[in-house]
């Protein structure tokens, strides 16, 4: 840096005002007491990060105290319902300066500030005023190492700026945190690194900027000492570290251990860290503080799929020494959903079922289990796990499945934040569904059949799973992948009646598009095939369509997947009727008979029935592609609230990829709005869905002349339009909407 910039520098910090004005009525205001500021705005914003920067600013507008406050702040500012802020002269000139500084640092040496006051509603206004100008611009951007080290990916990765960009000192410093970063995960834990910029100056408002590298000699692990155990023996305490005596000393490693240590649930504070010493081989001291050994956990809440849904856990943590872990869990969801079922924002989980079929879909759904984790396995990578299991599950008005089981799973970590998981699941699984499902999705329409399906039947998968996050945030990424890979195969050599492969992909990608938003996009693809030999272990005839578990089947819509349908309500679908609304003619109109209906001649177009005569029923696919794209960006007010805008969509059929294309498809647009809190956003997106008119197949049964029931599928498909289905023009309006409440990021 020149002596000229440096002394720019310092008259900017050596100023104590900016221009600022206070109006005639503001004057007034002041003189009579303090003024009640409403309101704060920075305008002339356009190439800095217009949140932080008002973050840093002492004035502040008067704010509810929560976010449902707010109707009442909207008519009320009374000191119950919001944090009340005062004018202040002298801070809002400090203000200026601040807003100064934070250009400066930014690039932006010329930028010029004012500020004035106005008379608001119930207060006053304090209106900042910002011209940027020109910022002094980097002309050429140099990294210079003593020694080869890192390779230019690398350092193209990590700087923040490049030739032509403001001389952003923000950006630099995080470009020299990555730079030491990478040095110190190649075992350069003393590289020193410094910042030329000799060759700026204020004349031109341009130069080039140098990075020093200065990589010193590699850094090794000495010895590591532990204070702090005193329940924990020191053996447990080093199998879980990745650095031991002789190692390199690499940052990775070192973040590793720390993670694994916090995992454990064995301690509430870990400090591991070498002193500052100019000796290459570091000694390392692990501060220690353990936690209690037993952990209870209580949890609840509403969605719109699961209604209320209560959560409890008891972890015994060092479960026979060894880090060892054993967790009893239990979950139960679905209450109240004979209260709330279809009210409101609530989905209408029967979809649509009448009579005893509604029962099981209104009934409490559960999970329990009892699981057993070894963190150390064979190396402080692996992990081996097992459980065991029961629960009652729903995929909402398709089926229900009972099932009790166990599990084992080996995992190894392969990296930061990437692992791979091979385990094997034994269950007895009971499938709970209609006849009408069984005839149509599985092919078997002879109640014989059906019952031998509906019993137990061992569902034995072995599942491989690896996992990669390369995001930089947990709850709101924007930048960086994620990727997800589920493959999974039952047959006789696993112990599974049902016999299969399924595999699904799942990505997600974040970019910064703008200096507020985020664009995440996400990718998921799935197929399921059942094997031969599946039907004669079930007991069922060869000739039928192959069977595969209700639970491996793809479905889509939902929260977290296309948001304009409800919970698993995108996909195959037939509809069923009652035959006497057939036959029946009350109107002239010509109606089918008992004989056309059991030769499956009926024509459901031609007989007058009304759309909401027929039910729709979803019957899941063997196959699915399903994306979405979204915007999401900050909102002003309140703190903690963004918004987000959308649109998903999915394909998925009953066949392979090659006949994806007559498949059940469709595109939802949507908005909604987000929340943080601790636990992560609550999430509020309502969904639009097309006008989509479906050729469907018409499910109905007749009498046989045994007095037993028969299905039958009608040659001739009905033309449905779910609009036209719910009434008048406003109930068709609102069956296109679809909203969503959970808790947790979309994607």
């Amino acid at each position: 840096m020149t002596r000229t910039a440096r002394i720019s520098y310092a008259l900017l910090l050596a100023a104590t005002a900016a221009t600022a004005t206070l109006s005639a009525d503001a004057q007034v205001a002041v003189a009579q007491g303090r003024a009640l500021l409403t309101d704060v705005e920075v305008s002339g914003v356009r190439s800095v990060d217009q949140k932080a920067l008002m973050q840093g600013l002492a004035t502040r507008p008067t704010e509810c105290r929560t976010l449902l406050y707010l109707p009442i702040c909207f008519f009320s500012r009374s000191p119950l319902f919001a944090v009340r802020a005062y004018l202040d002269p002298v801070e809002m000139r400090r203000d200026a300066l601040r807003i100064r500084l934070f250009y400066w640092k930014r690039g932006y040496r010329d930028v010029a500030v004012t500020s004035r006051v106005e008379r608001a509603r119930g207060g006053s206004r304090v209106v900042f005023e910002v011209k940027e100008n020109e910022p002094t611009v980097i002309s050429r951007l140099d990294v210079a190492q003593s020694d080869t080290v890192l390779p230019q990916s690398a350092i193209d990765a990590a700087l923040q700026l490049r030739a032509g960009d403001p001389l952003d000192l923000v950006a630099i410093d995080s470009s020299l945190t990555l730079l030491r970063n990478a040095l110190w995960d190649r075992g350069y834990a003393d590289a020193r690194l410094t910042l030329d910029t000799s060759e700026v100056v204020n004349d031109s408002n341009a130069g080039a900027v140098t990075l020093d590298l200065d990589v010193g000699r590699l850094t090794t692990v000495r010895a590591i000492n532990i204070t702090g155990a005193r329940a924990i023996s020191e053996r447990t305490i080093r199998r879980l570290l990745h650095l031991s005596a002789g190692d390199l000393y690499r940052r990775s490693s070192l973040l590793e251990s720390q993670r694994d240590l916090y995992l454990s649930g064995l301690f509430s504070e870990v400090d591991l860290s070498a002193p500052t010493t100019s000796d290459s081989a570091k000694s390392l001291t692990l501060k220690l503080v353990e936690a209690p050994l037993r952990h209870l956990e209580l949890s609840g809440g509403f969605t719109t799929a699961d209604f209320l849904q209560l959560e409890a856990e008891l972890t015994r943590y060092h479960f026979l020494g060894g880090a060892r872990r054993l967790t009893v869990r239990g979950t139960v969801s679905n209450l109240l959903a004979r209260q709330l079922n279809g009210a409101g924002p609530f989905y209408d989980v029967t979809n649509g079922s009448t009579g005893t079929e509604r029962d099981p879909f209104l009934r409490a759904t559960w999970a329990a289990s009892l699981e057993f984790a070894q963190p150390w396995f064979l190396g402080a990578s692996n992990q081996f796990g097992a459980s065991i299991f029961t629960h009652r599950r729903s995929i909402p008005g398709v089926v229900t499945d009972n099932g009790v089981g166990a599990t084992v799973a080996f995992t190894r970590e392969l990296g930061s934040r990437s692992n791979a998981t091979l385990g094997y699941t034994y269950e007895a699984s009971r499938i709970n569904a209609s006849d009408v499902y069984f005839c149509v999705a599985v092919g078997l329409c002879v109640s014989s059949a059906i019952d031998v399906v509906s019993e137990r039947h061992p569902l034995a998968p072995v599942s491989f799973v690896a996992q990669l996050d390369r995001s930089n945030n947990l709850f709101a990424p924007n930048r960086g992948v994620r990727a997800r890979l589920d493959v999974e195969h039952a047959s006789a050599s696993t112990g599974s009646d049902f016999a299969y492969n399924r595999a699904a992909l799942t990505a997600s990608a974040y970019f910064r598009v703008t200096r507020r938003g985020v664009l995440a996009t996400r990718a998921r693809l799935g197929v399921v095939e059942a094997m031969a030999g599946s039907n004669r272990r079930l007991g069922v005839s060869s000739t039928e369509e192959r069977v595969i578990h209700p639970r491996k089947l793809f479905f889509s819509g939902g929260s977290q997947s296309v948001r304009g349908y409800g919970e698993n309500q995108l996909g195959p679908r037939v509809l069923t009727i009652n035959p006497a609304l057939l036959i029946a003619d009350t109107s002239g109109t010509a109606r089918c008979t008992n004989l056309t209906l059991a030769a499956g001649l009926c024509d459901p177009n031609a007989v007058g029935v009304k759309a909401s005569a027929f039910q729709p029923r979803p019957l899941g696919g063997s196959a699915l592609a399903e994306a979405s794209v979204e915007f999401r960006f900050p909102l002003s007010v309140p703190a903690g609230l963004s918004g987000a805008v959308f649109v998903d969509g999915a394909i998925v059929g009953t066949r392979r990829f090659s006949n994806l294309l007559g498949a059940t498809a469709t595109i939802t647009p949507g908005f909604g709005v987000r929340f943080d809190t601790p636990v992560g956003p609550v999430r509020l997106d309502l969904g639009i869905r097309p006008r989509v008119v479906e050729q469907l197949p018409v499910i109905t049964q007749v009498t046989a002349s045994d007095g037993t029931f028969q299905l039958v599928t009608l040659k001739t498909r009905r033309r449905y339009d779910q609009a036209e289905a719910t009434g008048g023009a406003l109930g068709q309006i609102l069956s296109r909407l679809t909203l969503h409440l959970a808790i947790g990021p979309s994607f």
